[in-house]
């Protein structure tokens, strides 16, 4: 087979995490995590979009993904695939401190809302039967639920059947 290499979005340092292509064609992709030769992170991680083919990226970020943006999850329950959630860690040691999470938009990326504080969040799965319900999976505090994914504030609670930390995917 024939690769051809897409653009950079701007910002990255060539640190694809993962891609999802949405219904309509359009490429979600995150950066993720990067450090410098002094083990600092750098500001080049987050959530881009490209809706020709990957020729030109549009930084659709939040401010706290900059530094190390995991996995981009697309609602399942949304037909228009608006909804999506994103996983991010929080670094160490200078401005990547503090912004780990789980972070939802609405409209595609244009703005974003922090719904946990969760610490170092790999990814996340919402039910394929109820809308309401998702996991979070976490670095350090295991697996999380949700039964009011839909409200304005979710609740979380830890799985305490599944005693285990850094699950990665559900």
């Amino acid at each position: 087979s024939t690769w051809t290499k897409l653009a950079n979005p701007p910002r990255t340092e060539g640190h694809p995490f993962n891609i999802r292509v949405l219904n309509d064609g359009t490429l979600v992709s995150t950066y993720s995590g990067r450090r410098n030769s002094s083990g600092a992170f750098t500001a080049s991680s987050g959530v881009f979009v490209s809706a020709d083919g990957g020729a030109t990226w549009a930084d659709r970020s939040h401010t706290g993904m900059r530094y190390w943006t995991k996995d981009v999850v697309i609602d399942p329950h949304d037909s228009a695939q608006n909804r999506w959630y994103c996983g991010v860690f929080s670094g160490w040691g200078g401005p990547p401190n503090g912004l780990g999470g789980l972070y939802r938009t609405t409209d595609r990326g244009q703005n974003w809302t922090r719904m946990s504080s969760l610490d170092r969040v790999e990814s996340c799965a919402i039910s394929p039967v109820d809308s309401d319900e998702m996991y979070v999976t976490t670095e350090i505090q295991g697996l999380w639920h949700t039964a009011s994914l839909n409200a304005g504030s979710p609740t979380f609670s830890p799985v305490d059947s599944y005693p285990f930390r850094h699950p990665v995917r559900v």
